[in-house]
């Protein structure tokens, strides 16, 4: 527009003689100077843009760094319950180890029921029963175990947790009439390396323990190895 007006004031200067004023060629001037400023800097722009577009950073990996699928089970159990803390629950795991043996060697897995899946209670209480049966006791003594999580997950509004204890622990079967030593060794200590899985709906609700895998070569009890069908 700026550049039509121009070149219309030098015609019509031209054509019908109109003098021009002592300012109008610096007007024309400053025209043609506003002019070429505006088509370079047109010309540039795309290069700009795609300039910009080249070095635009890509969409940073939010993962943190060492980010294991036990990380993102915490998380994902965190979602629901945002003080679930794992190494508040090894201390629960160990409590939990040495409830279960306590209600072992008294054959009665009633005080656990509120802690135990139905199923893990059903499997447990029936192993007890087949000591009561047999006029057996488990003994236990000197549980020196240590506990820590090793997996954390949800699955179908449902969180899990894995602990795995290791250590040692005196554990040995006597008759209940002669109190004679019927199994195992009532002054050495046996190796325990077990894996413990715990359930419960998705939420602040209580843990139950759903699955007991002992590893081969491990004490070998009255129980012996336990896993209940509820772990997945």
């Amino acid at each position: 527009m700026l550049a039509g007006s121009a070149a219309g004031s030098l015609i019509g200067s031209s054509l019908f003689g109109v003098p021009w004023g002592p300012l109008d060629p610096l007007f024309i001037g400053g025209v043609i100077i506003l002019l070429v400023t505006f088509l370079r800097r047109r010309a540039a722009a795309p290069a700009q843009r795609m300039q910009a577009v080249a070095s635009a950073p890509s969409s940073p990996d939010t993962s943190p760094p060492g980010d294991s699928s036990l990380d993102r089970g915490v998380r994902d159990i965190r979602r629901t319950d945002a003080r679930f803390d794992p190494a508040k629950f090894a201390g629960y795991t160990g409590m939990m180890f040495r409830d279960v043996q306590n209600a072992w060697a008294t054959r009665d897995m009633g005080v656990l029921r509120d802690r135990l899946s139905p199923e893990m209670y059903g499997e447990l209480q029936v192993r007890c029963d087949r000591l009561r049966n047999a006029r057996q006791l488990n003994r236990f003594d000197d549980i020196d175990i240590r506990a820590e999580i090793t997996e954390a997950w949800q699955e179908r509004d449902q969180d899990y947790v894995t602990s795995y204890i290791r250590g040692s622990m005196v554990d040995y079967m006597v008759d209940e009439v002669t109190d004679g030593l019927v199994n195992g060794s009532s002054v050495k200590p046996k190796d325990v390396e077990e894996f413990w899985t715990f359930t419960r709906p998705a939420g602040l609700n209580f843990w139950m323990l759903s699955a007991i895998q002992t590893l081969p070569g491990t004490r070998q009890q009255g129980r012996e190895a336990s896993a209940a069908a509820s772990h997945p």
